[in-house]
């Protein structure tokens, strides 16, 4: 029996850990590989990030493994592995229900993984986890990329010198059928289409197997949603369970102070998260990125302020910026708000 019981030793996993540790809660972590970091010991395919922000919080800087604008994914690796050292994590241990451990709160780092989309045929291609990297085996031949994101265009630059033609498609294809040694794809405004190989590259989902109601959540597309999303969680939990107040800052009640503050958190502020501005007579108290449930006072997202009085939304602001929010505050600070 244990108070936190944390699956999965990916990014998410392993930041709920450390604030776990550091709170010296009663946690273990529960990975199925022989180590960390399992995803990224296979993806990227060609072992290229996408961007050089990949720290999580309580470790040392990633840019100390790597000051590539895109690093390698096995520095990625090499840092997750450091990281996990001090934490409480058993290996070689696989979940396969939520329930198969007893503990008080169950956490889901479960990472992502490959998505295929129904598209008729699409088991005749081949997928982004299991398409040779040997650009050789291109040469010369027309290459039909299911797909628009990072793993779609990291394929097609990989390739695009020794293939004869790669062609980068998103939703529109509505049909694969092999035909002899090739495919033919209908693609919606296009027709028909010949190719050698169709290489479906079509992102991750989040791994839902594990899922049950009771169960909390950390997922995210970036590391550095991730972080974040564990943090909030984090707060959430120790608030609830522990008594522990919701870290806060005070500032100025006035329109200018909380417009000049609001137009610069807006664009730091994660997805999916809030800050919350709750006035109290001449000042106002700010607690940085909650979960966007919270409906008090002021709450800041990366698009709109939200001003709610006793649960009840009574007024949005879209214009994030200075003047604009400096109006709205003078307007609504005539409001009496709930504190």
């Amino acid at each position: 029996m244990v108070e936190y019981l944390v699956v999965g030793a990916g990014p998410a996993g392993l930041q709920m850990g450390r604030f776990l540790h550091q709170a010296g809660r009663d946690y273990v972590i529960l990975e199925a590989e022989p180590g960390p970091a399992s995803f990224f010991r296979r993806f990227p395919r060609h072992r290229v990030l996408a961007t050089d922000d990949n720290s999580l919080f309580e470790g040392v800087p990633f840019a100390r493994y790597s000051k590539r604008a895109f690093p390698g994914a096995d520095d990625l690796v090499r840092y997750l592995e450091d990281f996990a050292r001090p934490l409480n994590i058993r290996y070689n241990t696989r979940v396969t229900h939520a329930d198969q451990y007893e503990a008080r709160h169950v956490i889901l780092a479960t990472g992502q993984k490959p998505h295929v989309p129904g598209i008729p045929g699409i088991e005749h291609a081949e997928t982004y986890a299991s398409a040779s990297t040997d650009p050789t085996e291109y040469a010369g031949k027309r290459v039909l990329i299911v797909g628009r994101g990072h793993s779609a265009f990291e394929t097609a630059d990989h390739i695009a010198a020794t293939a004869r033609l790669t062609h980068t498609v998103g939703r529109t294809v509505q049909r694969i059928v092999k035909d002899g040694n090739g495919f033919v794809a209908t693609i919606d405004g296009s027709g028909e289409l010949r190719y050698d190989k169709v290489v479906v590259c079509t992102g991750f989902r989040r791994d839902t197997s594990l899922d049950v109601p009771h169960a909390h959540v950390v997922t995210g597309d970036s590391i550095k949603a991730i972080r974040h999303a564990a943090r909030a969680l984090h707060r959430t939990l120790e608030a609830e369970h522990h008594g522990v107040p919701w870290p806060h800052r005070k500032m100025r009640n006035r329109p200018d102070s909380l417009a000049a503050t609001v137009a610069v958190r807006a664009r730091q502020i994660p997805e999916g998260l809030a800050d919350v501005v709750v006035p109290q007579g001449g000042h106002a108290l700010i607690y940085d990125e909650m979960p966007t449930t919270e409906r008090n006072g002021f709450v800041v997202t990366r698009t709109q302020v939200r001003h709610y009085r006793r649960n009840e939304l009574i007024a949005v602001e879209c214009r994030l910026y200075r003047k604009p929010l400096e109006r709205f505050f003078s307007q609504q600070l005539a409001v009496p708000c709930i504190s």
